[in-house]
Formats: C-alpha cells, sequence, structure tokens
C-alpha cells in the first residue's frame, strides 16, 4: 500500500511540475526569462509543499531544558505535549514498561525518580501525584530532564508538588 502511495505522489508530482513549466512558458514565452520563472515558482512550490506536508520536526528540547507532561488516570496526555495522545507512545518501546511502572504509582499517591539512558543521553524522570485539596489523585506529573547526568546531583532545588 506505501509503494502504491509514493508511485501515486510521485506521479502527481511530475504532473504538477510538468504543468507549471508548460503553463509558465506558454504565458511568458520559450525564453530565459520563462525559464528562470517555470524554476522559480517549482522550486517556490515544491519548498511549500515540504513545509506543509513533510513531517514536523523532533519535539528535542535543548540540553538542561526540562520537558513536563500532566497525565491522567488512564495515562492520556492531559498537559505538556499534544493532550489526548497516550503518555507512553511518547518514549521508546524499551523504556514505556518503566515510566507506566512509575507514572501508575504515582497516580496511587506516590513519587519517584528514575534514569536511564537513551542513544546515549542520561535522561532524568521525577514522576509525582498531583493531588488537589479533597485529598484523590487524579493526575501525575513527569518532569524529563535532559540535562542531568545519571549520578551526579543537580544545582537546581528539586521541585515539590503538593
Amino acid at each position: 500500500m506505501a509503494r502504491g502511495k509514493r508511485l501515486a505522489s510521485s506521479l502527481l508530482l511530475t504532473g504538477g511540475i510538468v504543468l507549471v513549466f508548460a503553463g509558465l512558458n506558454a504565458a511568458l514565452g520559450f525564453s530565459l526569462p520563462g525559464l528562470v520563472a517555470s524554476a522559480a515558482a517549482i522550486v517556490m512550490l515544491l519548498y511549500a509543499g515540504s513545509v506543509w506536508f513533510g513531517p514536523l520536526p523532533p519535539a528535542v528540547a535543548p540540553p538542561g531544558a526540562e520537558t513536563v507532561i500532566v497525565f491522567d488516570r488512564f495515562l492520556h496526555i492531559a498537559a505538556g505535549a499534544p493532550p489526548g495522545t497516550p503518555l507512553l507512545s511518547q518514549f521508546p518501546a524499551r523504556l514505556r514498561d518503566t515510566v507506566e511502572t512509575h507514572c501508575r504509582a504515582a497516580l496511587r499517591g506516590e513519587s519517584s525518580h528514575f534514569s536511564c539512558e537513551i542513544s546515549g543521553r542520561h535522561l532524568s524522570f521525577e514522576v509525582a501525584p498531583v493531588q488537589p485539596t479533597a485529598g484523590a489523585v487524579l493526575y501525575g506529573v513527569l518532569i524529563a530532564n535532559a540535562g542531568l547526568r545519571v549520578g551526579v546531583p543537580s544545582a537546581q532545588p528539586a521541585a515539590t508538588v503538593a
């Protein structure tokens, strides 16, 4: 199926380039300025299409930046990333079980901390319950800090969630 879509999109792209080139050359005449205008229009259309339909750049925080995700009892993101998406889909497959264990513990009222290494980067995670005054835990918060090295204490004070 993916191969058919790729072939169809290639044919549409080729057809579009031919039509733009032919249309501009017919309007401007087959001359050097007409060729330059056609090439410029084709490049602009290709750029606009790649920006519009291309994949979003990965959300990579700069070293030392913290990523905060608030999640609900169903482990869906409530705030911090695309809301409503499953929390575990934000992590590599080999890390999902660990994240799930710590997040479920936070929903039971337990705070925790864990670290791991992914693609040579040390990541540190803080997971805590978000407990309103009524006492029932409805949400949890996961704070990922890509700037901390495992085993090296941070100079910044730890944040607490009441």
